[in-house]
């Protein structure tokens, strides 16, 4: 893989988890999303979250697709209004 190249996302790993009780707390039940991402360079990234933070992520995630595909729809009608020989 190149520097230049950007690094993509092969598979993702999820769980969720759920203490029931520990040690220190008596009883415990928030559930945890556990997270395992691979990279199709192998480099593999994870994270644990509370349920209400992934909740927040998947909302966010969700904005910017919306947001990435606004710009490609704007892209593609300016591509048209001014033709794409003078991209070339």
């Amino acid at each position: 893989m190149s520097e230049s190249a950007v690094n993509t996302l092969e598979k993702v790993n999820w769980r969720v988890n759920v203490i029931i009780s520990s040690r220190d707390l008596s009883k415990v039940l928030e559930p945890i999303v556990y997270l395992e991402l691979v990279m199709a360079d192998g480099k593999i990234e994870s994270l644990e979250v509370p349920v209400s933070k992934f909740h927040t992520l998947r909302q966010n995630v969700a904005l910017l697709l919306k947001e990435i595909d606004t710009v490609n729809r704007k892209g593609s009608n300016i591509l048209r209004l001014i033709g794409p020989s003078q991209f070339s």
